[in-house]
């Protein structure tokens, strides 16, 4: 395992349990069309560890205390058609604020074409039905980064999966339990990544996830996308209103 990875796997999980936030919202309506909203929040120990990253980099001051570039993600998404860039603030260095509306969720992911090829993403719609499915795997892990601006950062890039990475989940949490302390490891149990989809329509089916009122609220464990060691699928399908 690459100690870089691990260092990251580490601060992530000790800021998850001390208050550092992601949350993700997605409201579909129509023939696939919506918003989508991500909330971010860094705790000191995220920002010291990028402000050393950068250092290593010869990085500016000025990157080394904004990790997040609101130019470059503002211009990522606004050269997409049918994306509207509604919202992109970094009202202070530990927060990113994002709020996109789409057309589609074609349009969405328009300006790169190769999570679709690499299997990623597959929509469908027929007689008003809309079927979202995702697949994350090690071999397209990279192009979820793609994907979004926002994690195009050492830290984040250091979390993902490595090529050739046969740790198991037990000498994960064994390493983290090193490099934290006791307790490290009880803290990246607890951790995961949340993804609320809301829906204008009745919810026919769903898959890794939890039917709420309003749609589905996927949960991913934390470790499940660091080791990635069994892909991850994920599906929604719905019936818009009026069928």
């Amino acid at each position: 395992m690459q100690w870089q990875r691990l260092a990251a796997a580490c601060l992530l999980a000790a800021a998850l349990a001390t208050g550092c936030s992601v949350s993700q919202q997605v409201s579909l309506g129509p023939g696939g069309s919506g918003t989508a909203a991500v909330r971010i929040r860094l705790e000191k120990i995220f920002m010291d560890y990028i402000r050393d990253l950068a250092e290593v980099g010869g990085q500016t001051a000025k990157d080394k205390d904004r990790p997040f570039n609101v130019e470059e993600i503002r211009k990522s998404f606004a050269g997409r058609e049918g994306v509207e860039v509604r919202r992109v603030e970094s009202p202070s260095k530990e927060r990113l604020d994002l709020e996109l509306g789409f057309r589609s969720l074609e349009d969405l992911f328009a300006g790169d074409p190769k999570p679709q090829a690499a299997g990623l993403l597959a929509t469908s719609r027929q007689a008003g039905l809309t079927t979202i499915k995702l697949h994350l795997d090690r071999a397209n892990f990279p192009q979820l980064l793609e994907l979004a601006p926002f994690l195009k950062n050492p830290l984040f890039a250091g979390l993902g999966p490595q090529e050739n990475d046969n740790t198991t989940e037990q000498e994960y949490y064994q390493l983290i339990d090193l490099a934290l302390g006791e307790g490290g490891a009880a803290a990246l149990k607890a951790s995961s990544i949340e993804t609320t989809i809301n829906i204008q329509g009745r919810l026919v089916a769903q898959s890794g996830g939890t039917a709420t009122a309003g749609g589905v609220v996927f949960r991913i464990p934390l470790i499940r996308v660091l080791l990635l060691d069994k892909p991850l699928d994920f599906s929604i399908a719905y019936a818009e209103n009026g069928n």
